[in-house]
């Protein structure tokens, strides 16, 4: 990419010339695949190159790699699945091939500079776009969650890296507003005169971004370490005045990125007018993808009518409707499930059915009568042929946890580390 100004060279060298036809089509490719929803409506505009790449990537896969893998698994939660990094290495074969025939039917041209401007625009808006939608999940806190219940009980060594990290974050909102602030930041890079504070400043948020995804196993590696590489990309040509100014503390002027200069007002205005509608369709986008993510975090993360961490008493008399060694019990989402710790504290599932209206709960399956006591505690009953079983949950307050008791503190003697 190259400042478009008096002093850009009218002729580049060709090297110049090699690297940026390879990085155009090469970086076009990748923002055109691995768009993840960051240009607006552009997931209805690519279902043809979508579907066209979930038929080509396996036969490439079988028939050229001789690499098999579960062709039903595509880019979902995970960016780092064997179809995404199989789709990078044909999109790098395909920029290679065409970089050679763009250099033997282009050879005379003196430079690119006009699309060199044009690739720097996808490049801003893709970055921009992506950490945009990024920032405004942390600020509404939607990311990462607040630790769960069932999270307060599980030992650090049953922790993923994944869910550490995810935990260490989601832990503090006030450390998920700031990330989230710094991500929203990206969207200097939406103007020609900020674009290379906007760069600066998306260089050190996407590094923050890779240590993480790279350190802590979080299977977004590929997209991570394009958001930093396209950022470098973006202060290339500023490197040697950015040396000057840190490193030898001597005085510049940055140049603003210039626009190819268009002698007609009707395409001036034009320009503008579509650079304000993309921005307002992606606002209403943004706006309408946060209403819908809520909606689905308050749904797949509704509370259970049971709610709370609960000790399972334990009595003298032998029971027949849950085992013996079963210790604590979980009610946390509404989703058909528990989790149960036993006497050796090993963790398990099991399905549970509430009936809130008939007060009546299936665990173990049995069916038992439930009350909640004014104390919080539940007390179940079975009844069988011969006898009654009452089991006694006695609940149990998340706020004694030292990880949720332990607030913020101006003034420490000492330091807290527990």
């Amino acid at each position: 990419m190259y400042i478009l100004s008096e002093n850009s060279p009218r002729t580049w060298s060709t090297f110049r010339k090699l690297a940026f036809r390879f990085s155009f089509i090469f970086i076009f490719s990748f923002i055109l695949v691995f768009n993840n929803g960051t240009y607006p409506l552009y997931n209805y505009i690519s279902q043809p190159l979508t579907h066209c790449l979930q038929k080509f990537v396996p036969w490439f896969s079988e028939n050229i790699l001789h690499y098999s893998y579960d062709h039903n698994i595509f880019i979902n939660g995970s960016g780092d699945t064997s179809y995404a990094w199989i789709s990078l290495l044909i999109l790098f074969f395909i920029a290679l091939i065409s970089t050679v025939i763009w250099s033997v039917l282009d050879r005379k041209r003196a430079n690119y500079t006009v699309l060199s401007y044009w690739l720097t625009v996808a490049i801003r808006y893709y970055v921009a776009f992506m950490l945009i939608n990024y920032g405004m999940i942390k600020v509404f806190y939607m990311q990462m969650q607040p630790p769960r219940l069932t999270q307060l009980l599980q030992p650090l060594g049953e922790y993923s890296p994944m869910g550490l990290a995810w935990t260490y974050i989601g832990y503090s909102k006030g450390f998920n507003l700031l990330i989230g602030l710094v991500e929203i930041l990206s969207g200097l890079l939406l103007f020609r005169k900020t674009m290379v504070l906007g760069a600066l400043i998306t260089v050190a948020t996407s590094i923050n971004i890779m240590a993480v995804n790279y350190f802590y196993d979080v299977p977004v590696k590929m997209l991570s370490t394009a958001l930093l590489l396209f950022s470098i990309f973006l202060l290339l040509p500023y490197i040697k005045l950015l040396f000057v100014f840190f490193i030898a503390g001597k005085p510049v002027q940055l140049p603003p990125l210039q626009q190819p200069f268009f002698n007609r007002n009707w395409k001036r205005k034009s320009l503008f007018i579509a650079k304000l509608v993309l921005l307002i369709i992606f606002s209403v986008q943004e706006a309408k993808s946060l209403v819908s993510t809520q909606k689905l975090i308050a749904e797949y993360l509704k509370k259970s009518p049971l709610y709370g961490i609960y000790r399972i008493e334990q009595t003298e008399k032998q029971r027949k409707s849950i085992p013996e060694n079963w210790r604590l019990i979980v009610f946390e989402f509404d989703n058909y499930k528990v989790l149960i710790r036993n006497t050796d504290y090993i963790p398990q599932q099991e399905s549970v059915v509430i009936d809130s209206a008939g007060k009546k709960i299936t665990l173990n399956n049995y069916e038992f009568d439930y009350r909640i006591n004014p104390d919080g505690n539940i007390l179940l009953t079975k009844t069988f042929d011969d006898h009654t079983e009452e089991i006694n949950l006695v609940k149990q307050d998340p706020q004694t946890f030292e990880l949720m008791r332990r607030k913020f503190n101006w003034i420490q003697e000492y330091p807290y580390n527990r």
